[in-house]
């Protein structure tokens, strides 16, 4: 850091949406604070940001006058917060930012502690020129960076997109948001929605980016979409559409923030398909390294702040005539009473934002817990198919094995069956040789039966001549000495 560490107090009418003005309110007290300079922050109301600027050593008050120190200069980021500060400090010097085209806060403060307004696009610049009376070369224009360092760069994209998001806080679930989703879903896209418009509030959306290739969004949600990577179509629900930023056309949409003067066509099926299809991924990454050659924190802040240190070089202490400060102040009030107590309307407006906030906080929470229920619920899903498809597999598996087993079995069955045949018609060829063998015998048998019958019936014949002829009568007792001797020489 070059010079001395500067005492700065920050005018904001509120910290509690994280909205594009908001986060480069934090963005810049964290940075100024990282530089040594001591950071204070005045706002009608503070959400949960405070926590974590309060941890980084940056005061957060409500209330001008607990300022004790006088601060060397003011950064006024909204308008009626800035007058308190520069009513309360009457000779510090001032430098008003103009965050906003048109809205109330927008306006800057005419009184002559101011010395620099700064513009965050040509939109605002034109406004402080054309409705303000401020000349241009009194405006420089700083616009609003991110930080590389949470925003890292995405994975390449892929050849034709899958998955989209609406990013913006003024998104609801109404007919523009239904248009894109029909448009999305007619080229085969997934639609999500993050803001807190729909209760989808991320405090840090770095980590989500990464997941969409293409990002409807505006202004400081565009910016850190392309510098993630992604392909941005510019559009807010609340404000109309634009065209696909490209490498030709992202640093003349950066000169005018992504914003209100680019969307110029109304949110139709049509209009957001017909931007979705000059979807390319080249050209897309192009516009990533230029965004993030050019749309850096550290350049945007740093630029800030050496504005910061030419204003007040030589103009530690601004010095205003009582009667010019009177004129100032009684147009001031002029103007104040037309319009409305505003700081009225911004205690009960931060009232209720933060009341708003404090439900969709909760709302979130319960979202992310059933959210929560219902990834515990997939993954036990995806177990179960799993599971099942295993099981699938496994009864897949037996059926073939079971299916090859009884293939088997019916050709081992024809098999035997073939043989069971063959071996019926053998014993039926054998059954008929035996049959006819047995005839056969049967038939010799009968008549070898026959012939030893006729045999024995010649023999009996014969023997009865025999014995009836005259020399078996006459050998009669030779044989009767035969006998006997025989039976004498067997008993001896």
């Amino acid at each position: 850091m070059t010079g001395r560490p500067l005492r700065i107090l920050l005018a904001m009418c509120y910290l509690v949406h994280r909205t594009g003005a908001e986060m480069f309110t934090r963005d810049l007290a964290l940075w100024l604070r990282r530089r040594g300079h001591a950071v204070t922050i005045l706002a009608t109301a503070f959400g949960d940001m405070a926590d974590e600027l309060r941890h980084a050593s940056i005061a957060c008050i409500t209330d001008v006058a607990d300022m004790a120190a006088r601060p060397d200069v003011i950064i006024g980021n909204t308008h009626h917060e800035t007058v308190r500060a520069l009513l309360h400090f009457h000779d510090v010097p001032v430098l008003t930012i103009c965050h906003d085209r048109s809205a109330e806060h927008g306006r800057p403060p005419q009184f002559s502690q101011v010395v620099r307004h700064i513009a965050v696009d040509e939109n605002c610049a034109e406004r402080l020129v054309h409705e303000f009376g401020i000349e241009r070369e009194h405006i420089e224009l700083i616009q609003n960076g991110v930080d590389l360092s949470r925003f890292l760069p995405r994975t390449p994209l892929p050849a034709a997109p899958r998955a989209a998001l609406v990013f913006s806080n003024y998104a609801s679930h109404d007919a523009q948001l239904e248009e894109i989703r029909a448009a999305c879903a007619e080229r085969g896209l997934t639609l999500d929605v993050i803001g807190s418009g729909t209760g989808n509030h991320l405090p840090d959306p770095a980590a989500a980016l990464g997941r969409y290739d293409v990002v409807f969004g505006k202004g400081r949600c565009a910016t850190e979409a392309l510098v993630t990577g992604n392909a941005v179509v510019v559009l807010d629900p609340s404000s109309g559409m634009g065209e696909m930023v490209t490498a030709a056309t992202v640093a003349h949409a950066r000169r005018w923030n992504f914003g209100r003067a680019l969307m110029t066509r109304p949110i139709t099926r049509q209009n957001v398909m017909a931007e979705l299809d000059k979807f390319d991924a080249q050209d897309a990454g192009e516009a990533a390294a230029w965004m993030r050659s050019h749309g850096g924190l550290d350049a945007t802040l740093s630029a800030l702040e050496a504005c910061v240190r030419r204003m007040t070089d030589g103009r530690e202490i601004i010095a205003v005539p009582a009667e010019q400060r009177a004129r100032e102040m009684a147009r001031y009030m002029d103007d104040w009473i037309r319009r409305g107590s505003a700081t009225t309307a911004h205690l009960g407006l931060a009232s209720l934002h933060q009341h708003v906030a404090g439900q969709q906080q909760a709302l979130n929470d319960q979202q992310r817990a059933h959210q929560a229920q219902i990834e515990v619920w997939r993954a036990e899903a995806q177990r179960q198919s799993e599971h099942a498809a295993a099981l699938a597999a496994r009864l897949q598996e037996a059926e073939a094995a079971l299916a090859a087993r009884l293939q088997e079995a019916e050709a081992a069955l024809a098999a035997q069956q073939r043989d069971a045949e063959s071996a019926q018609t053998a014993a039926s060829t054998a059954h008929a040789a035996l049959s006819a063998r047995l005839d056969e015998a049967g038939s010799r048998l009968a008549n070898a039966e026959r012939q030893a019958f006729d045999n024995a019936a010649g023999m009996d014949a014969r023997l009865r001549e025999v014995y009836a002829s005259r020399s078996w009568r006459l050998t009669a007792p030779l044989r009767q000495i035969s006998t006997f001797i025989q039976a004498r020489v067997q008993r001896s």
